[in-house]
């Protein structure tokens, strides 16, 4: 479940010079500006405006800003015109650019790994496939003789690639006993394709 949803917090609050459409004190009225920002689960993750509310510290009075009369609106105005959007309200945008860019240099260094190990592949290296029904499994390497490279198909698929984890969880009786050679010009033209996501060698 996805918690979501708008808060607000002060910025600025001003004692200001009208009176009180109410009671009609002057110089009793408290001007607060909040700052308002959507969230989800509780992370800031950009303002949406700011608001106003007024309180009279006599009778105590208070007005949103849809209600404030046009003196009080301008006040309101002026006060707002103090305060600068907090830095902390763009938290949430902030993560998702970081995240993006780690994603992508990951990407790019997992792409130059598979394009590097994919020349040289070493007995029982892993290759982590997607298949062209655009579902996902692996290749183990079983052997390696010149220019041919000998591959145990995995008997189980995924139509996700997250789910490979599945079936790499199930170990290596999950490869069929039998193998294909497959030529490495042919691995090399599977990795620039895509077909190759990852390779994992184990030391």
């Amino acid at each position: 479940m996805i918690i979501y949803g708008i808060k607000a917090k002060l910025l600025k609050n001003d004692l200001i010079n009208d009176s009180c459409p109410n009671c009609n004190t002057n110089n009793s009225i408290q001007m607060n500006v909040f700052q308002r920002w959507a969230h989800i689960f509780w992370i800031p993750f950009f303002p949406i405006g700011k608001t106003g509310v007024s309180q009279c510290l006599n009778c105590k009075q208070v007005l949103k800003l849809k209600e404030m009369p046009a003196p009080l609106k301008l006040s309101y105005d002026n006060v707002k015109a103090q305060t600068t959007i907090p830095v902390w309200t763009f938290a949430g945008c902030v993560l998702i650019i970081i995240a993006s860019i780690f994603f992508y240099v990951s990407e790019k260094q997992k792409a130059k790994k598979v394009n590097e190990w994919v020349l040289s592949p070493q007995k029982n290296d892993v290759f982590h496939i997607k298949l062209k029904n655009d579902h996902y499994t692996l290749y183990k390497v079983n052997k390696v003789s010149g220019d041919s490279v000998y591959l145990a198909l995995n008997k189980y698929e995924a139509d996700r690639e997250d789910g490979l984890d599945d079936i790499a969880a199930k170990g290596d009786t999950a490869f069929e006993s039998a193998q294909e050679g497959v030529a490495k010009p042919i691995l090399v033209q599977m990795a620039k394709e895509g077909a190759i996501l990852d390779i994992e060698r184990k030391k």
